[in-house]
């Protein structure tokens, strides 16, 4: 039997007005309950510059002051702000001395506090000396002693990636220390990287943007109802724009909350542009150009690239939300044990690295590709770049393998960039594929260029790959097979087109692999 319009409509008023009603109800407990003789007691950070501070007069300033005077003088609720320092608010707000705060959401606590919707979210940078000669990447930070505020996330980053991580609890000494040599680095906000280098006017430091989720900065609260109020006025807040206001002058604008939905377009769109420039790359070359049979083979290859890269995008995704989904329907609990739960939490962790690992080659081999790159010569000691490899790849190496590289004194003039590439991906292939027996790497001046040479114990390459070893992207019927592809050797043809030089490679399954290259050296 259908329902009557009239009776929908009745419906649907009767529940707004429930919901209006609940809505009014709560404001005026909250009103009652927080009086000018027992005001709601606002936890403030007492040294959090721009967002929270006391100026020299002891007055409380900030673009948290600003927000949360806006936002209770909308609720009607008397307040005065309670200061402490920012290692002890925390514990204010658990321990319920203080009613309301401010902090970045963590997982760690959202089952003993009450946080509100993200009033914005706070990216991430990494700031060094300028005259630093290291790209401060994920790849970049083992052993370098990287500062940081006490934030789980940044620890556990830093410490699988080698570095040296420091817990400080003064963020503007650091940055002085830093600017002095004290440190390699230091990980921060974004808004705090600007704020303190404009501060001490540290013109030899400079902050650029770092790979770790944006955290979300909420008010925190033991009372849910007090945070479901919060919740309706900090959405109108967004929709009029009162907290952009707000925060815009400060967080230069990254206060504007991008949609969940968006950010997963974005993502899209960045993985279908790349595949989309690779494809035009293979599309377009001279090759396809000269014969027909090129151009019939150029069609396949691009139905067969958006199948490979697919599939490498696809396998960690799919492991990262099947774990995930995993986790999520899990019934408090109860249903997985502890080990089973870290373990789960292990394969996300290790699909995630292994998908940022895949765009980012991703992204240099398009990169190496579509530009016409100028070569950027310099004199490389290549016996001390030797030693460099050799203090990065040794703890990479299997238990049973021992690695073995010659250092043989020899200068010569080359772009150090390009061979830095080349030379580590030809020895992370090594690496990758030997379970035991010996990594050699050696080298020799012939030709008027620079020779290479790798050579492995390991599984060897199969007869099947080896006339296309350098383009596993155009073969389905070998690389598919993988469940990690990686697209070094492919990254290093590229690089070797760019040079004019030459690439080979000597295998036998079952008996190792040698893979050379030689590049011409320029006078």
């Amino acid at each position: 039997m259908r329902s009557h319009p009239f009776f929908s409509v009745c419906l649907l008023l009767i529940h707004l007005f429930l919901m209006d009603s609940q809505t009014v109800g709560a404001s005026e407990r909250l009103q009652d309950r927080f009086t000018k003789e027992h005001p709601l007691l606002f936890g403030l950070d007492l040294d959090y510059p721009p967002l929270e501070y006391l100026d020299e007069t002891g007055a409380p300033k900030g673009c948290d002051v600003e927000f949360t005077r806006e936002l209770l003088h909308r609720m009607d609720i008397n307040f005065i702000y309670q200061p402490n320092t920012w290692e002890n608010i925390s514990d204010d707000v658990i321990s319920g001395k203080v009613d309301l705060g401010m902090m970045v959401y963590s997982p760690y606590r959202k089952d003993i506090l009450n946080y509100s919707r993200a009033v914005i979210r706070l990216y991430y940078q990494i700031v060094h000396r300028k005259d630093a000669d290291t790209y401060f990447d994920m790849r970049n930070l083992r052993g370098k002693e990287v500062a940081f505020m006490l934030s789980k996330p940044v620890r556990d980053t830093l410490t699988h990636f080698g570095a040296k991580p420091v817990v400080v609890r003064e963020l503007g000494l650091a940055f002085q220390q830093l600017a002095q040599g004290k440190y390699d680095a230091i990980i921060c906000f974004r808004y705090q990287a600007k704020y303190l280098i404009d501060t001490y006017n540290l013109d030899n430091l400079v902050a650029e943007d770092f790979t770790l989720t944006p955290r979300e900065y909420c008010l925190v609260s033991k009372d849910k109802e007090l945070i479901e109020a919060i919740d309706q006025h900090v959405t109108h807040m967004h929709a009029d724009g009162t907290i952009d206001r707000i925060y815009d002058i400060a967080l230069h604008a990254e206060a504007v909350e991008i949609p969940q939905w968006l950010w997963y377009a974005i993502v899209c769109f960045v993985v279908v542009t790349l595949i989309v420039i690779v494809v035009m790359q293979l599309k377009h070359s001279k090759r396809l150009n000269k014969e027909m049979e090129r151009a019939k083979r150029s069609e396949q290859l691009k139905t067969i690239l958006l199948g490979n890269v697919s599939h490498a995008l696809r396998t960690p995704l799919n492991a990262i939300i099947g774990f995930s989904d995993v986790l999520c329907t899990a019934d408090d609990g109860k249903n997985i044990s502890l080990e089973e739960r870290q373990m789960l939490y292990g394969e996300i962790n290790k699909n995630g690295h292994q998908l940022f690992h895949f765009i980012n080659e991703l992204l240099l081999l398009s990169n190496l590709e579509s530009s016409n790159r100028e070569f950027n010569y310099e004199i490389c000691n290549i016996e001390e770049e030797m030693e460099k490899l050799e203090k990065e790849f040794k703890p990479k190496v299997k238990p049973k393998v021992n690695l073995y590289i010659s250092k043989a004194p020899l200068v010569v003039n080359v772009d150090i960039e390009l061979f830095r590439t080349l030379i580590y991906h030809l020895l992370s292939n090594a690496v990758s594929y030997t379970e035991e027996g010996t990594i050699e790497v050696s080298y020799n001046q012939q030709d008027d260029g620079l020779y290479f040479e790798v050579k492995d114990t390991g599984q060897g390459i199969p007869e099947s790959m080896r006339e296309n070893i350098f383009a596993l992207l155009s073969d389905k019927s070998t690389y598919m097979r993988s469940e990690s592809p990686g697209l070094g050797l492919t990254i290093c043809r590229t690089i070797i087109n760019l040079y004019k030089g030459k690439i080979g490679a000597k295998s036998a399954k079952g008996e190792g692999s040698t893979f050379w290259i030689w590049i011409p050296i320029h006078s």
